[in-house]
């Protein structure tokens, strides 16, 4: 059974990030606001540091609110934020095996990314 925890300061640091990078339109104050209060309810089973905010845990993905990269040991990987109406239920990665959170200022657009490919 999954333990439910409060998110995390870098995770907070990160998601943050990849809002303000990719989401289009920008999220609203209340939603910027509600990140720090996050529950994490589920994470990733391969290791990697996908959390999950749902009270499904990870089946819960909702829409997806934003698409960027970032960089994660010398490894381009990319990220994702899942929204379900005005909230948020997921931050996802994507890189080769278990990729841990990137460094928020090396989260930038996702078409700067795309002469290098993932992972």
């Amino acid at each position: 059974m999954q333990t439910i925890r409060p998110i995390s300061f870098d995770e907070v640091a990160v998601l943050k990030r990849v809002l303000q990078v990719g989401c289009s339109p920008e999220p609203s104050e209340a939603v910027l606001a509600s990140i720090s209060d996050l529950q994490v309810t589920a994470s990733c089973e391969c290791g990697c540091a996908t959390v999950w905010f749902g009270l499904k845990g990870d089946a819960e993905n909702g829409a997806m609110a934003a698409e960027v990269c970032g960089t994660w040991r010398d490894q381009t990987i990319g990220l994702i934020v899942w929204m379900d109406d005005d909230q948020i239920v997921g931050l996802e990665l994507v890189g080769a095996g278990a990729v841990g959170l990137p460094d928020p200022a090396s989260v930038r657009p996702y078409e700067e990314c795309l002469q290098a490919p993932l992972g």
